[in-house]
Order: C-alpha cells, then structure tokens, then sequence
C-alpha cells in the first residue's frame, strides 16, 4: 500500500470520519470498493463505489448503498435515485437508475472508457433526467487502479 493511502488512512484513524467529507472523496485507486461520501442531511446512508479494470481498457463500475432513505424522504418530488458520471474535463452523464429493495439497498453495475472521473447519486421524479434538479447525497471521485 502507498505511503500517501497509509497517510490518508491514519488521519480518518486519527480524527473521524467526518474527515472523509473534509477530503473531499479523494481516493488513489478503486481496486477495493471505496466509500463514498455522504451529504451532511445523510447521516444513515451508506454508498461505495468500485472501479476495476474491464475489457478492451475500459473501466468496471460497481454502485452500492445501503441504509438509503426513500428518494421521496429526502426530496418531496423524488422517486428515484439516479447515479451520475462525470470524466475529468467531461459532461455529466446520467448512468442509470439506483432503485432501493424493501432493506434501504440498491446498486448499479456499468461499464465506462473513462479512467478517472466522478461518481454522484441524486434524488430525481424519475431515471430519465439530463441533469440532476437536487443536490448529491453521495458523491465519490473515483481513479481506477491498475
């Protein structure tokens, strides 16, 4: 493991998780899934995002939450969670949608070319959005290992 990632890790030790939130979702490689860091209204959730390396040098993306609110407790007009991709230098990009099961747990599987680019969860009225209308409760910048 890298002297920068154990850094990183004592200082979570050292202070706490609010910490993560301070650093802003920094991660230097996905090989493990990495957790993602949660709004401040989110106390409960849960999310992690793992990026691996796939086919023809394209990235495995892999979504998890658990111990999620309904979209709708979180905001009045949402009934769904949508998962959102954004490339260094690069449009957002709606990736699908992230239904919760009756556990308050959802996921997302997909495949990206991108390497290094930001992953963020939103509550939205439906899966079929351009651009989120309600700020993330999960957001995760995310480089794949190699």
């Amino acid at each position: 493991m890298s002297p920068r990632i154990l850094f990183i890790q004592r200082i979570i030790l050292i202070v706490g998780l609010p910490t993560v939130g301070l650093l802003g979702g920094m991660h230097l490689g996905c090989a493990k899934p990495q957790a993602m860091v949660s709004a401040p209204g989110i106390p409960a959730g849960q999310g992690t995002v793992k990026a691996t390396a796939g086919d023809n040098g394209n990235t495995n993306v892999a979504v998890r939450v658990k111990h999620l609110a309904p979209p709708s407790k979180i905001a009045a007009d949402a009934a769904i969670y949508v998962v959102w991709l954004q490339p260094r230098n690069g449009d957002r990009q709606n990736i699908g949608a992230l239904k919760l099961n009756d556990n308050l747990e959802g996921s997302l599987d997909t495949v990206t070319p991108h390497r290094r680019f930001q992953v963020t969860v939103t509550p939205e009225a439906g899966g079929q959005v351009s651009q989120p209308t309600h700020e993330p409760v999960f957001t995760s910048d995310v480089e794949r290992a190699e």
